[in-house]
């Protein structure tokens, strides 16, 4: 479960840190490397997160 919990924090995150960029133009590679990498980091910690909790 912390897996898909992870998954899905990560699309989200690139999703709306998408959207919210996409507006400003100009979203080169750099860019979406830049919020995939967010999205990986929100990911990862929403599976941590989950699995704590899970534990406790």
């Amino acid at each position: 479960m912390p897996v898909i919990v992870g998954a899905i924090a990560a699309l989200l995150t690139f999703i709306v840190i998408g959207s919210l960029l996409a507006p400003l133009g100009a979203m080169g590679t750099v860019e979406i490397a830049v919020i995939a990498f967010v999205g990986l980091i929100a990911g990862v910690a929403a599976g941590v997160w989950e699995a704590r909790r899970r534990r406790g």
